[in-house]
């Protein structure tokens, strides 16, 4: 699995950028506006405990955070360091955050239950074989209180994502189907939400270079490695249809 450069890291040019740059803006916020209408459901006499799995740097985080008007408390659980220090400052001047655990969810061990669990696209590293990652989807509930929410952001595998790659990522365990199916096998009631997010590519049909094809390239196969010509082509095809 290719090792990623967090927010403070990067260049320009790098990989990630393609989620900022490409992302049409009004499909993003409307998911951020969906994920508080979620959030506001859970209802709560006294401070709303959350803990976000995975928030990176805490830009999305931070969005969320800002349109809630309850009570809340909410830690954040990030494996790397770097991104949980910037996460911190960029989210607690204006945020009630709690505490902060720089470990895996694996090895996360919390010291209080919470009325929301969200995570949004890390369920893709959470373990490397079935097995572990069902421990860990079992897990996630453990940090649940009585009529507390999880709620996961992820791919399903019917999405241009997942069409448009020349290989497969990630195993088929990490998809939301599969997290639907062990969910609602274990009785729990399982709500769905489909969400679009578009990405603009007419730079990249409008023109001959291979540059930004590659990049993006690189960003959908989650790869620091660049592909040759031959598979740039390949995957601009899939893109065109």
């Amino acid at each position: 699995m290719a090792r990623w450069h967090f927010w403070g890291e990067k260049e320009f040019s790098d990989v990630y950028e393609n989620i900022y740059i490409r992302s049409v803006m009004k499909d993003w916020f409307n998911i951020v506006f969906e994920i508080v209408k979620e959030f506001r459901k859970v209802k709560k006499a006294g401070k709303k405990q959350i803990l976000d799995i995975g928030g990176g740097e805490g830009h999305t985080t931070k969005q969320i955070l800002d349109r809630l008007n309850d009570n809340y408390e909410c830690d954040l659980l990030e494996p790397n360091e770097n991104a949980l220090a910037s996460a911190e400052a960029f989210l607690t001047p204006e945020n009630n955050v709690g505490k902060s655990y720089p470990r895996t969810l694996a090895t996360f061990k919390p010291d209080k239950k919470y009325d929301i669990v969200f995570t949004s696209h890390t369920n893709y590293y959470w373990a490397v074989n079935q097995k572990d990652y069902d421990t860990q989807l079992t897990k996630l509930l453990s940090f649940l209180n009585k009529n507390g929410e999880l709620m996961i952001l992820t791919l399903p595998e019917e999405s241009d994502h997942y069409r448009v790659m020349l290989r497969q990522v990630y195993p088929s365990f990490n998809y939301a189907q599969y997290i639907i199916s062990f969910y609602k096998k274990l009785g729990l009631d399982v709500k769905i939400k489909k969400l679009k997010m578009r990405m603009y590519v007419g730079d990249i049909l409008s023109t001959k270079s291979l540059f930004d094809l590659k990049t993006f390239y690189r960003f959908i196969h989650n790869t620091d490695s660049f592909p040759s010509d031959t598979e740039s082509r390949e995957f601009l095809k899939r893109i065109q249809k």
